[in-house]
């Protein structure tokens, strides 16, 4: 074989060749030209693709450090941005009261105020409800013996149950949501034993986290269930910055700002009431609460004399009830004479069908 050396390579390059082969022509001046010139441009576009490839790459550089920047500017932004802070406990501590105290047996639910479903045992500590025949689906409500005229008090329920009982297959109509509700709030003397049934002499907090008034609903609060303390402190303290406010309180810590009590009920006596359906509860008047608050607060149990006005509850002497059972015909008057004796008899209940339809439409 032999070897030669091509001047228009960049570089030197050996060639085999086979013997006997014969050797390649010597290229003339033109072709060496032509290839030169393939060759400058060649090396041109070469530099042109690297200096675009570097381009690309600073342009690629510019973007990711960029991108760092504004990152690095976000994460700044998100470190100094504090979390809202929640507004300031405006309640204070209640100050030492020497005044005359009511007896703290006399504050008690009121079973001479309450619906026929309501269910007290262990010494009016611990409410149930009716569950049968219906009346899951119907609310039960009571009042306190004790009103409140002035000053700042809490009391408590504890959820320590909820019922759900099965609903018979293909029956018609749709189960009321939810199934189980507590309802705290205050009412007048005389009014409906139902809280948030429309009417205007009641308000009340459920929950639900609702706050209703006549017809007006709205969420203010989160939601409470089974195992769990509900507080309602009532503050009608003049001198307090939460003054004529209700608020509602999870466990001893607040999950609603003060909800104002309707112009409509300030000036008179107000009674704590509860209204339930499906759960069996615990309540507590006091002196001692179960769950502390952020801020000492009298509760019910421990009010001055003053503070409160008590409901007389009327027991028969003989412990024995008296039902009434009127006889009258179609037609002839017979509701008006039922609506005449019970506005004379404003102690006792009437149970009829148009009023356990009146009671399913509030419920």
């Amino acid at each position: 074989s032999s070897a030669i050396w091509l001047k228009h390579l960049p570089t030197p390059t050996i060639i085999g060749l086979k013997a006997n082969s014969p050797l390649p022509e010597a290229m003339s001046a033109e072709e060496e030209k032509e290839d030169a010139e393939m060759q400058g441009k060649t090396e041109a576009k070469t530099e042109e693709a690297e200096e675009s490839a570097e381009a690309k790459k600073d342009v690629a550089d510019g973007k990711e450090e960029e991108k760092e920047e504004q990152d690095d500017e976000e994460a700044k932004e998100s470190a100094e941005k504090k979390e809202p802070e929640k507004p300031k406990e405006q309640e204070a501590d209640s100050a030492f009261d020497a005044r005359a105290k009511v007896s703290p047996a006399a504050v008690d639910i009121n079973m001479a105020d309450a619906t026929l479903n309501v269910m007290p045992t262990a010494g009016n500590k611990l409410l149930l409800p009716l569950t049968e025949g219906g009346f899951q689906h119907l609310l039960a409500g009571v009042r306190t013996t004790a009103g409140i005229k002035s000053g700042r008090f809490m009391f408590e329920v504890k959820i320590v149950e909820t019922h759900n009982r099965n609903e018979p297959q293909g029956g018609q109509g749709r189960v009321p949501m939810p199934r189980q509700l507590v309802r705290l709030g205050l009412s007048t003397a005389g009014s409906s034993l139902i809280l948030a049934d429309g009417g205007s002499n009641c308000v009340s907090i459920d929950s639900e986290g609702f706050f209703v008034f006549e017809k007006a609903r709205r969420k203010v609060s989160q939601k409470c269930g089974r195992n769990v303390t509900m507080a309602l402190l009532v503050n009608m303290d003049e001198a307090s910055p939460n003054a004529n406010t209700i608020s509602v309180f999870k466990d001893g810590v607040r999950i609603c700002q003060p909800q104002a009590i309707p112009e409509k009920l300030l000036g008179k006596t107000l009674f704590p009431a509860v209204t339930y359906k499906n759960v069996t509860f615990q309540v507590n008047f006091g002196p001692i609460p179960l769950k502390e608050l952020p801020f000492k607060c009298h509760m019910l149990a421990s009010a001055a004399t003053a503070d409160v006005e008590l409901a007389e509850v009327a027991k028969p002497s003989d412990g024995k009830y008296e039902v009434v059972f009127p006889v009258g015909l179609p037609e002839q008057g017979y509701f008006d004479w039922v609506d005449a004796f019970l506005e004379k008899h404003p102690d006792y209940v009437e149970l009829s069908d148009r009023q356990i339809l009146d009671w399913a439409s509030k419920s």
